[in-house]
């Protein structure tokens, strides 16, 4: 009875463990990270498509004929772009999904003033009046002009209570980063099951040990197959034990990363990297580099060949519990035959 029971056990606590830590390493690669590095490119790109309205509508009546530059057009589709994955990948709450809606309205709003500005050009008053107001839409600056080395550099973001766009996006990408540094520490849950796990193997190691002496010295039965056989799923439990720490490992390295993606990318360093394309190692705070270590992070996290192994460690525990338990079953059955009075002649 012990050792099926043991069985049960042991892989059922290991499994839980085991599947809680490799699907918060999959969660965070698949949709968490790639969520994050979108919204710091949207953001990043607004800036920049700002920047490049404001200096197109310096120009006066040229920009009515010849628009507002291949740049701007871009950066403000590469925006749209990331927001539409974002929502896509499924990172985000319901909550969280509603206010990036409102964000994409708010930047087709904001896009709809910068045209006005656009086709009043040459009225510099309300022209720039146009553009303000979408400056405004897109952040408020905390004083004088609100620009550093050509940017647009925006006020102190109000959590909660945010109503501009990018204060918006800063809100989600720090509620994304929270969810990440939250799934890369232990949680109580884990490290109970991985207690109860730990001990339950030790002790069912030795029951099968001790059974398989026992089995030699009373029953003559020199190795007992069928429970070597149910022996083995514990060769694999060093190993898998081994890519959860290394799981585990890998989420807490990026979150530094995420911080710096949250914090650190601004409009000028995409810019220095978008000139630069080829040397990106020059430029460690670009949304490419930073995206590119989360990725080697993550990626060393895992052993591809144990991808999708989680779901066998309980139905491994079950087949263990079980031949354990038919085995030594089957041997009682042929031990009362013999003992029994007259069952031998």
């Amino acid at each position: 009875m012990a050792l099926p029971l043991l069985a049960m056990v042991a892989f059922g606590a290991f499994g839980w463990a085991y599947t809680d830590v490799r699907g918060d390493l999959a969660h965070v690669r698949n949709r968490l990270a790639p969520a994050l590095v979108d919204l710091a490119d949207a953001k990043a790109s607004l800036l920049i498509a700002q920047s490049e309205a404001e200096d197109n509508l310096e120009r006066g009546g040229a920009v009515e004929l010849g628009g507002m530059g291949e740049r701007y057009r871009t950066r403000v589709a590469r925006a749209t772009q990331s927001l539409n994955q974002v929502v896509r990948g499924g990172a985000l709450t319901v909550a969280e999904e509603q206010e990036l809606r409102v964000v994409s309205a708010l930047v087709v709003d904001y896009t709809a003033w910068v045209a006005r500005a656009q086709g009043h050009a040459a009225d510099s008053v309300l022209g720039d009046a146009e553009l303000s107001y979408a400056r405004g839409m897109l952040c408020p600056p905390p004083d004088g002009d609100g620009r550093e080395d050509g940017y647009p550099q925006c006020g102190k973001p109000t959590g909660s209570d945010a109503t501009s766009i990018v204060d918006r996006v800063v809100g989600l990408e720090r509620q994304v980063r929270d969810r990440i540094a939250e799934r890369s520490a232990w949680g109580t849950g884990v490290i109970t099951a991985a207690a109860v796990s730990g001990a339950a193997c030790v002790l069912l190691a030795a029951g099968l040990c001790g059974t398989l002496s026992f089995l030699r010295r009373r029953f003559r039965i020199r190795l007992s197959v069928p429970l070597v056989v149910a022996a083995l799923p514990l060769c694999a439990v060093p190993l898998l034990t081994w890519d959860a720490l290394r799981a585990h490992d890998a989420l807490s390295r990026v979150v530094p990363v995420a911080d710096e993606l949250v914090e650190d990318t601004s409009a000028k360093t995409e810019t220095i990297a978008e000139e630069r394309p080829f040397e990106n190692d020059a430029e460690p705070r670009s949304i490419a580099f930073l995206a590119a270590r989360v990725d080697d992070r993550l990626a060393g996290g895992r052993l591809a060949f144990l991808d999708g192994l989680a779901v066998f460690v309980l139905p491994a525990g079950l087949a263990t519990a079980a031949l354990a338990g038919g085995t030594l079953h089957a041997y009682r059955r042929e031990y009362l035959l013999v003992v029994r009075p007259g069952a031998v002649s």
